[in-house]
């Protein structure tokens, strides 16, 4: 429908162009290994691999989701057809990623020429076709946009914004040409498009913002509007957004529980966040650009550090100038409300990391836009109009180059990793995981030596200076002695059971956790079993730790009273914490089970069977629960016999 009014020759050159760049600067990428959070998303999801029944395993796939309450049934749904049509190498997951943000680029072409033919009067409709195709290759090859195509769990961000790009679209369309097919356009876009990008990410509930934005600076509904009508519409939904907050107000104060920063300290952090996405659109230079931004610093106050109220009062002035230059700069003020209203949920006042590139993957859009406008606009003759097309054409040179360089420094974890503490050695997060990295190819394979010794404890040390609650870096210097034949390091031991006991548990440590019992049944931390019983009542006695993360430590010493010290009713005790401290974990039901069985109470595990069955179950723990079920009437049967 879109597509008649474009000329076929202009959309075949995009569609090629787009295709080439793109493959050509991330093809060094695509051969680099999975990172961060991927590990327990995905690599270490069961559910992801197909087995038996392929619905029942994408019906597994779909409820694996542990990000969010929705759980992105559908970004989990394609994550799991890649294992089974591709296998479990990286390579096919990021190529992946690659299609859907070149698609993205197509429908950004799209939607920009849509956009810019509906206001004909400020920009030429020959020049619209140009224009489009600039911000779409702008954006395609930008590297604050490419952590959605390396970076593969950033696939949820990708794929939520395809089904709001589309929605868009088809919005578009169906109010321009108000036919029988443009009114089933509309209904595809907000029935079809807008539920699909919100079970991607939750992303997706900001595309009525768009829908706001498009209608009252691109079509002008709002002007055709009596004020009173716009004033109580504003009424509604902010009493709607209010009561939607009120009524998670205990979630989302309590997700502040496993932070280093309150609420208040996240809300005068953001402006300065948001001026930083500002720079990194505008200046891309390889620097400024990462996986971890944890090396921002926290604002404590308006004047801690003094650039939080210049932020504010920034972000302010901008807004109230886009507000006052609506009718005369609509597409300035389409920039500015665009960047701002993308960020409304993660840049806001929910619990999250103080800041991720990819929350920038839409919020680009309207200031690409404005910018090739001024750039590009028909007015625009001569020598000026030649030296404008060069400096967009160069910044489009210098975004590629520098996403070149991104995509090269993944082609592999290790200078991946390099590449991270090289750009920000502040990062607590950089710091580890380099660390890790060396230890991984130097000791761990038997290549230890004192220069790789030094090098590791110094990044080790500073990753747990740069953060004050971590408990990754003093385990990896435990570790690092226990592997390197020296003697434990007390020190670092007692600093660890310190936060353990004290400092509030992130949600990056439920890895640090899962990993101790490993760790503490293989002996990898040269621990003796006093230490590792005192490690665990440290974190036990925490205030902060909420169920779950109780229920996950009372899981580790369960681990490890049953295989080292071989006690069978301290690991019953314990599992029996783990289920009374997180009720609704299925598997540490599941855990209970097992031990019922060993210890002989067949009884007690059915008993605790049938509870379990009375919880929310995903298809992986339900399959284990059958198999349990087999177990216990086999049980039962030898019983009768004997």
């Amino acid at each position: 429908m879109v597509m008649k009014s474009l000329p076929k020759r202009i959309f075949g050159l995009c569609v090629l162009l787009i295709w080439l760049l793109l493959f050509v600067i991330y093809s060094s990428g695509l051969r680099g290994d999975f990172a961060f959070d991927d590990y327990v998303n995905i690599v270490n999801n069961p559910s992801l691999r197909a087995d038996g029944d392929t619905k029942d395993s994408l019906l597994s796939a779909a409820s694996s989701g542990i990000t969010s309450p929705l759980g992105r049934p559908i970004s989990m749904v394609s994550f799991a057809l890649n294992y089974s049509l591709f296998g479990e190498k990286p390579f096919s997951f990021k190529l992946t990623n690659l299609v859907i943000h070149y698609v993205n680029a197509l429908l950004m072409f799209l939607l920009i020429t849509q956009l810019t033919r509906s206001t004909e009067s400020q920009i030429g409709k020959q020049d619209s076709y140009v224009l489009a195709t600039a911000v779409a290759i702008t954006w395609a090859v930008h590297p604050l946009n490419a952590m959605p195509v390396l970076h593969v769990v950033q696939r949820m961000t990708s794929l939520s914004a395809l089904f709001m790009l589309l929605a868009l679209c088809l919005y578009i369309y169906g109010r321009r040409s108000k036919t029988l097919p443009g009114h089933i356009s509309i209904v595809a876009s907000l029935v079809v498009c807008w539920p699909a990008a919100i079970y991607s990410k939750e992303t997706g509930l900001l595309l009525p913002l768009y829908l706001v934005l498009i209608e009252w600076l691109v079509l002008g509904t709002f002007k055709r509007l009596a004020k009173n009508t716009i004033r109580w519409g504003c009424v509604i939904v902010g009493c709607l957004v209010l009561f939607v907050c009120w009524a998670n107000w205990a979630w989302i104060v309590g997700g502040y529980r496993m932070r280093d920063f309150t609420l208040a300290e996240r809300l005068y952090t953001e402006p300065r966040v948001l001026w930083f996405y500002i720079q990194q659109l505008l200046v891309p230079i390889p620097q400024l650009y990462g996986l971890y931004h944890d090396d921002i610093a926290i604002s404590r106050g308006w004047f801690d550090p003094p650039g939080t109220i210049l932020a504010a009062v920034g972000w302010v002035t901008v807004a109230v100038l886009a507000f006052s230059q609506r009718n005369r700069r609509p597409l300035f003020t389409f920039a500015v409300f665009w960047f701002l209203a993308s960020h409304i949920l993660e840049s806001t006042i929910l619990p999250l990391e103080i800041a991720h590139e990819h929350r920038n993957y839409l919020a680009s859009v309207g200031l690409f836009w404005w910018l090739a406008s001024q750039l590009l606009s028909k007015e625009t003759t001569g020598a000026w109009k030649r030296t404008k097309i060069g400096l967009t054409s160069s910044f489009i040179v210098l975004c590629g180059v520098t996403t070149s360089i991104r995509s090269a420094q993944w082609s592999d974890d290790f200078s991946r990793k390099q590449g991270e503490v090289v750009n920000h050695p502040q990062s607590p997060r950089a710091n580890y995981e380099y660390a890790i990295a060396v230890l991984n190819s130097s000791f761990d394979i038997g290549h230890g030596s004192v220069q790789a010794y030094e090098l590791v404890h110094m990044h080790l040390l500073r990753a747990e200076a740069l953060n004050p609650s971590g408990k990754a870096a003093l385990l990896g210097v435990l570790y690092l002695d226990c592997a390197a034949g020296k003697a434990k390091n007390s020190d670092a031991l007692g600093r660890l059971s310190q936060r353990f006991a004290n400092a509030p548990f992130a949600p990056g440590d439920r890895s640090v956790i899962s990993s101790l019992s490993a760790m503490f049944v293989e002996n990898k931390l040269c621990l003796d079993d006093g230490e590792v019983q005192s490690l665990i009542n440290a974190g036990l006695s925490n205030p902060t730790l909420d169920g779950a993360f109780r229920g996950m430590l009372y899981a580790v010493a369960m681990d490890y009273a049953a295989a080292r010290l071989k006690s069978l009713p301290l690991a019953l005790e314990y599992a029996q914490a783990a289920v009374a401290n997180d009720p609704s974990a299925v598997a540490l039901r599941i855990n209970l089970i097992h031990l019922y069985l060993a210890a002989g109470k067949v009884d007690r595990a059915r008993q605790e069977h049938t509870r379990a069955l009375l919880l929310p179950i995903s298809i992986r723990d339900k399959r284990t629960l059958v198999q349990l079920e087999s177990k216990l009437e086999a049980t039962a049967q030898d019983g009768i016999r004997h």
